[in-house]
């Protein structure tokens, strides 16, 4: 594996690390504060964290964005997996709780990523 390769994934290794630390310690008062479009700030903390992570696993599955994208779809499926599989150990962690509507956000943040990625891929 190149030196590159390696660093990429560290990168995605880093990022969901991240997400999984943030996950789990209390949560701030980020929870009840809103934000755009009346939806709560920590939704769209979700939906940024996962467009950060997916960027990181394309970025890792691709090298760059010139080289054909075989694995987009299974990388949201994988990443928004991996949103879910966090919002469940929320559920063994008393002061967190899980929510159907953060796993929503953190599938639409890897989805919006991927369509970032192809719409840029296309245009160059």
């Amino acid at each position: 594996m190149d030196s590159n390769r390696s660093r990429r994934l560290a990168i995605v290794a880093a990022v969901a690390l991240a997400i999984l630390a943030s996950a789990l310690v209390p949560a701030g008062d980020a929870v009840a504060r809103t934000g755009p479009f009346g939806l709560g700030l920590d939704l769209w903390l979700h939906a940024l964290a996962y467009v950060v992570l997916e960027t990181a696993v394309l970025a890792a599955i691709v090298g760059d964005a010139e080289s054909p994208l075989s694995g987009g779809a299974a990388s949201v499926l994988v990443v928004t997996a991996y949103g879910l599989f966090v919002e469940g150990l929320q559920l063994l962690v008393p002061y967190r709780h899980a929510s159907a509507a953060d796993a929503v956000a953190n599938g639409l943040g890897a989805t919006v990523a991927l369509a970032c990625w192809l719409a840029y891929v296309r245009m160059r």
